[in-house]
């Protein structure tokens, strides 16, 4: 999965993956996460008291969801699948750095306030992927059309809030 050219592509650049595990109830629960690529493993850092930690401890199967969306066709994305290894104490800390280092500057650590934030990642999430599915609308028709006409609307970004 780790080798298929838009995986790799979606990977490696800075973006937000949205993680789906399983609930107890039955459901989905899925939240945007950073992440980070790591020899064959995607890595996550989080609160070892997070919902989708106690997700993980009962079901270890989750789905990693990326995708680079501009307005109109200019999509693509991937669906990344497998099972989650949940890697705790000091075996835990030079992962979750990793996936910090990809995020924020290294300065940030000397804000208290930041650093508070991201000393609550005390978890690293290892998923080990075994399947993926990939859409790339880049270069179909419709989206050198829209593109072309100036037809494709922009998407509304959201500002940071006081």
């Amino acid at each position: 999965m780790l080798a298929d050219q838009l995986v790799r592509e979606l990977l490696t650049a800075r973006l937000v993956g949205v993680l789906a595990t399983h609930d107890g109830a039955g459901g989905i629960h899925a939240v945007p996460m950073w992440f980070a690529l790591h020899d064959d493993f995607v890595l996550l850092g989080t609160s070892a008291r997070s919902r989708k930690v106690r997700c993980l401890e009962r079901d270890k199967t989750a789905t990693l969801v990326v995708h680079d969306s501009r307005p109109g066709y200019e999509v693509c994305g991937a669906s990344i699948a497998g099972e989650v290894e949940i890697v705790r104490a000091e075996e835990a800390g030079p992962l979750v750095s990793r996936v910090h280092a990809r995020y924020v500057d290294p300065a940030a650590a000397d804000d208290p306030s930041v650093l508070v934030y991201l000393e609550s990642d005390d978890v690293a999430l290892r998923l080990t992927p075994s399947a993926a599915v990939t859409w790339d609308e880049r270069g179909s028709d419709a989206s050198r059309s829209l593109r072309s006409h100036g037809w494709a609307l922009a998407l509304v970004p959201t500002e940071p809030r006081p």
